[in-house]
């Protein structure tokens, strides 16, 4: 029987699980901000690796927001995890990929995933694939973590410097960043600074909950940049094409999820909860043929024939 070792790698963390045995570990997260991120990576998934105290594996899939950018990157990555794990093959994708394996079991449509970032893939019944934003924290992810998180930090300093309104996401930031003098400085400068950002998100949400006026207008604009993103992406594949949601920041009791759903709402389009995690999607596709539907986003590393 193929033993898969599923990889769902993100900023806030990474997780693995294999099949041939139960349980997840998880350790912090990687940013491309972090010098080597293919040898921080692998050395996360070797600290988990032996954390969970895992057998050895005949196959990695990894789905990774940090996913490598040229062909050497890949084989420099899949040797590392290879030397780790024993594994003769790493299959390696972004996690657009694995995100919307798990929220669709692996079925054509378009999955949404809010979690650090975005990840938004339609998926055709062809095959023909087209991934919408998910293009990181400096250059898109609109709804996000990241850019929830950012902003609320931003409306606090605009506050503080008297150029925005009174907001009580200030209260919320010197509690969260234990004090807000040097606030920028000390973010800007802090290990982790994408994660420690996003961590503020939540905070964003709950404020706008409780009636903040600042946090409610930045609810509302990430509601709106996902709503964009989730109806660009369902158009391209078809009309009733099948829409999941899912990501921490999705979740169906978040006020996140409930903006949305009511911009969906207003253009009479549809929506279903993601049918399970990244993690879940990564050890479905992995333990299966790699001439699947995913098959143009992973890259494939057999030991001695590296592709």
């Amino acid at each position: 029987m193929l033993r898969v070792l599923a990889v769902d790698g993100g900023q806030s963390g990474i997780r693995l699980k294999s099949s041939a045995q139960p349980g997840t570990v998880e350790v912090d997260g990687v940013s491309r901000l972090e010098g080597d991120t293919m040898r921080s990576v692998a050395g996360a998934v070797a600290t988990a690796w032996n954390h969970g105290k895992f057998a050895p594996v005949d196959r990695v899939i990894m789905g990774l927001t940090t996913v490598p950018a040229d062909t050497a990157s890949f084989s420099r990555l899949a040797e590392l995890v290879s030397a780790t794990t024993g594994a003769s093959e790493v299959w390696i994708a972004n996690d657009t990929a694995t995100s919307h394996a798990g929220a669709l079991s692996a079925e054509a449509g378009v999955s949404l995933n809010t979690g650090t970032g975005v990840a938004c893939l339609a998926v055709r019944e062809n095959g023909e694939t087209r991934t919408v934003d998910g293009d990181g924290y400096l250059l898109g992810d609109s709804g996000g973590g990241f850019w929830l998180g950012s902003r609320g930090i931003s409306a606090v300093l605009r506050a503080l410097d008297g150029r925005g309104e009174t907001t009580s996401l200030t209260t919320r930031a010197a509690e969260q960043f234990e004090g807000l003098d040097n606030l920028a400085a000390r973010l800007h400068s802090a290990h982790r600074p994408v994660n420690r950002i996003s961590q503020f998100a939540r905070s964003v949400l709950a404020a706008a909950s409780d009636g903040d006026a600042v946090a409610n207008s930045i609810v509302e604009n990430a509601a709106h940049e996902l709503f964009l993103t989730a109806r660009v992406a369902v158009a391209w594949v078809a009309a009733d094409a099948p829409l999941a949601l899912g990501g921490k920041l999705l979740g169906p009791n978040t006020l996140l999820f409930a903006r949305l759903v009511e911009h969906l709402a207003s253009e009479g389009m549809s929506f279903r909860p993601a049918d399970g995690s990244a993690l879940e999607g990564a050890l479905l596709i992995g333990s299966g043929d790699a001439d699947n539907l995913y098959r143009s986003l992973i890259h494939v590393w057999k030991e001695g024939n590296p592709a």
